[in-house]
């Protein structure tokens, strides 16, 4: 390894997370890329990894801890960006691991394309089987503009862990918005990034667990999503905005809304605190109308106008099979 390599900064927040914390820890350690620190950010643990996190800390100078009190996801990378020295910052997930020339590749890269950040393909590791997401071996450099629609198209995922940033761009903190601040956050600092890499090489290991917070689809969780997304449309829409792709924020954003009204009415469970939710998603298309059909589609537009007519009338229908199609002819002949 070159002496010159610029350092990476890897930031692992960990809350009881024991029993895969040594195969994560471990697969830092292996890196082909050597310049390297590890901040172990331990959010109140309580099984013992806090422990195992001073057992590596001890036995590798390039390994530090921080014990915390529980303050969540958010709270936790928030330190460890603090506490940050290299030029360059990763994240990882307590339960995941990654494949030994992971860094190394991606510096590389970065470097050979002069650019602030990369993303790189994953594998999904369930119990009984995997699968690659985006691992093609393709490779394409956007300018930020760019990489900014593709973000606000989906064409680029929020998922921290599968990136790499030079510091500069890591500008913002995250809010507390457990498990979608990466959602809330990501667009940011690709905002400040003038050129970004996607490159489709499968080098981190994504462990699918029943019971995480992504699997686990909660009142809190929902509402989280809900104002990720706003503080994105929000951002995007007062301080970066995008030469002719306002309304395409703004199409993107109401259907956004709309399909978390819909996912959410459907949900077995739709109790108070969830009909609470699409409550709010209703107070907020309000502010956008008039919504012309043409902008959303019919099907987006007829939604809209029944959760804006009655939101409990609106959870009725969507939860019986047929109802809305009596309700689109309505529509669309008033």
């Amino acid at each position: 390894m070159n002496n010159d390599s610029p350092l990476i900064s890897i930031i692992i927040p960990v809350y009881n997370g024991k029993k895969y914390l040594a195969q994560c820890i471990d697969s830092i350690v292996g890196q082909t890329y050597s310049n390297w620190e590890l901040l172990l950010i331990d959010d109140g643990s309580t099984d013992g990894a806090e422990d195992m996190c001073d057992e590596y800390a001890t036995n590798n100078d390039r390994i530090s801890v921080l014990h915390k009190v529980n303050g969540g996801q958010a709270s936790a990378r928030n330190e460890g960006i603090a506490l940050a020295k290299g030029e360059y910052i990763g994240f990882v997930d307590c339960d995941d691991w990654l494949e030994p020339d992971m860094y190394a590749t991606m510096i590389a890269t970065l470097q050979r394309e002069q650019a602030e950040i990369i993303i790189c393909g994953y594998t999904e590791e369930y119990a009984h089987r995997q699968k690659i997401v985006n691992g093609d071996g393709e490779q394409t450099t956007y300018d930020s503009a760019t990489s900014l629609r593709l973000v606000l198209q989906g064409k680029i995922g929020s998922y921290l862990w599968s990136m790499l940033f030079k510091r500069e761009v890591v500008q913002e903190l995250m809010p507390d918005l457990n498990p979608y601040e990466d959602h809330a956050t990501i667009f940011k600092w690709i905002s400040h990034a003038h050129r970004v890499v996607i490159l489709h090489q499968s080098f981190y290991h994504y462990r699918q667990l029943q019971g995480s917070s992504l699997h686990s689809y909660n009142p809190r969780n929902a509402s989280h999503f809900f104002l990720a997304a706003k503080e994105r449309y929000d951002y995007m829409n007062e301080h970066r905005p995008l030469l002719g792709w306002e309304a395409e924020n703004r199409r993107l954003y109401l259907r956004g809304c709309i399909k978390q009204a819909k996912d959410l009415a459907r949900w077995p469970v739709c109790d108070e605190p969830i009909r609470a939710i699409i409550g709010e998603i209703a107070d907020e298309l309000r502010r956008f109308q008039p919504v012309k059909r043409q902008e959303i589609g019919t099907k987006y537009y007829v939604r809209m106008q029944l959760l804006l007519t009655s939101p409990r009338l609106f959870v009725s229908i969507l939860r019986t099979t047929g109802s809305l199609f009596f309700w689109k002819r309505r529509t669309l002949l008033d």
